[in-house]
């Protein structure tokens, strides 16, 4: 089977979406998850620490708390960003990761992918090099829709940075969606999985409500949809339909034609 990295964002963004996420790993239903620092508390930390032989725990960054994500894109492009309190902001969170886990993060990525934004980019090359992390790239040769071809033209340039410095990223990108769908997620997921090459890392947004989650994020309901999905028989059915396994990044980056 085709081996993929299934990683579950914003763990630390509440007590109920980090719990999901720690039974998903522990039922070894994902095989990665990215951890927003800054709202996570140290026992949903501890609980992932058990399970790093067989997940990728990495640093979400995050940005756009207080600034919101069209604001960021409009200062990121216009240059108006100031690069050094972002390089130290993203090395804040880089040092927060270190003290929550004990160890540096395997991946980094972006809340809302704000990492492939310029200037912020920076600031994620460079953490990713110190840390020994790989990257994460929004590029994908076969968008399925707008928002993924959006992505993937705005995450070239990361991606070409990274090979020049040998920092490594994955072979392909899936699993945006605008929360807005109509069709189930397991019908979604199909669809996001479909032809997805060895290497490939698909998102998902698991989790349970709770009423610090509804104080943070929009997204509620459809992370609980996810939950029930990857907690169901008919997940790894999917998965083997399509002929895939879920793989940490090393191991399913080492399966990939295009390493």
């Amino acid at each position: 089977m085709t081996p993929i990295v299934l990683c579950a964002d914003d763990h630390g963004i509440s007590p109920s979406v980090s719990a999901a996420i720690a039974v998903l790993a522990k039922e070894k239903r994902i095989s990665a998850t990215s951890c927003m620092v800054d709202f996570a508390e140290p026992k949903d930390c501890d609980a992932l620490k058990p399970l790093f032989d067989t997940i990728d725990v990495g640093l979400h960054i995050t940005f756009t708390v207080t600034r919101p994500l069209m604001v960021l894109m409009r200062d990121a492009y216009l240059r108006r960003l100031d690069r050094a309190w972002i390089t130290s902001e993203v090395e804040r969170q880089l040092d927060r990761f270190k003290q929550l886990f004990a160890r540096p993060p395997a991946h980094i990525d972006g809340h809302q992918h704000v990492h492939i934004l310029p200037i912020i980019r920076d600031a994620a090359l460079e953490a990713a090099e110190k840390s020994g992390a790989y990257l994460r790239v929004t590029t994908d040769s076969h968008p399925q829709d707008f928002k993924s071809a959006s992505l993937s033209m705005m995450s070239l340039e990361l991606a070409r940075r990274a090979r020049e410095r040998k920092i490594p990223i994955n072979t392909a990108f899936r699993g945006t969606r605008s929360f807005r769908e109509k069709a189930s997620f397991q019908t979604l997921f199909k669809r996001m999985i479909d032809g997805a090459p060895a290497g490939a890392i698909v998102l998902c947004h698991p989790g349970l409500v709770d009423s610090v989650l509804e104080g943070r994020d929009e997204v509620t309901a459809a992370r609980e949809e996810e939950f029930r999905y990857f907690k169901s028989e008919e997940f790894p059915a999917d998965l083997a339909a399509a002929d895939l396994s879920l793989a940490r990044f090393k191991d399913a980056v080492a399966s990939s034609p295009a390493r």
